[in-house]
């Protein structure tokens, strides 16, 4: 349906421009040709200055990015800040961790990334260096910070209707897989591993219906089953 791909282009359509656009001499670069990366990486920029230090921060992708944070944490005693990226992956994250991070030297890091990784079929040992690039940095950086490294989400057959080359069952094998390998590097780097996947996932592995409008991207059930293993963390 249309909504449906429209949300599933915000997701992947903003990584092609992203990619597409990286070679451009400056000066040949409108406004209107600026990736939604782009977009937002400036608008974090700009937003920066104006924002409390010592607060609690989710970094992601468009599950993060479409998550009204203050709908479900607002009540914390620290403020919610949402670094969610749609299309991005833990490259785009690597490249970004200055302005979406370090500039406000968090308190807390809820870190939610690798669906699209895992979607675009890179290989595992890519996800997990980059991902341990990450949690290696934050450590450096932010030795007093608390980060949750949460699992990457189960998809279902609706976003298969749209996205043709994901195989839901295959990808939530290899989220399982992944999961087990991103729970070893939390604890390698003494962050607390959180699996929403279990949650979120019906008796046969799928994303749950209840979950999701579009078989990937989480709806309100979704952003609350997320918010009931998470916020004891956070208060």
């Amino acid at each position: 349906n249309m909504k449906s791909s429209r949300l599933i282009l915000l997701t992947l359509v903003p990584l092609l421009l992203c990619s597409c656009g990286k070679n451009k001499p400056q000066e040949e670069v409108k406004p209107a040709d600026t990736s939604y990366y782009d977009q937002k990486v400036a608008q974090f920029t700009n937003e920066n200055p104006s924002l409390e230090k010592g607060q609690i921060i989710f970094l992601g992708d468009s599950i993060t990015d479409y998550c009204p944070l203050n709908d479900y944490y607002g009540d914390l005693s620290k403020k919610v800040y949402n670094r969610g990226i749609g299309g991005d992956t833990t490259e785009g994250v690597i490249k970004r961790l200055q302005v979406s991070i370090y500039d406000l030297e968090p308190s807390k890091i809820v870190l939610l990334i690798g669906i699209n990784d895992m979607n675009m079929k890179w290989e595992d040992e890519k996800i997990l260096t980059n991902y341990e690039t990450i949690l290696s940095d934050f450590k450096t950086k932010l030795p007093n910070t608390m980060v949750y490294p949460l699992s990457i989400t189960p998809q279902n057959k609706t976003v298969e209707t749209y996205a043709g080359w994901i195989n839901a069952e295959k990808a939530n094998i290899k989220a399982r897989e992944l999961n087990s390998e991103i729970e070893k590097l939390a604890n390698k780097y003494s962050y607390t591993y959180l699996d929403i996947h279990s949650a979120l996932a019906d008796s046969e592995g799928y994303l749950k219906e209840e979950c999701s409008a579009d078989g990937i991207h989480l709806s309100t059930g979704g952003f609350q089953t997320w918010a009931n293993i998470l916020k004891p963390y956070l208060i």
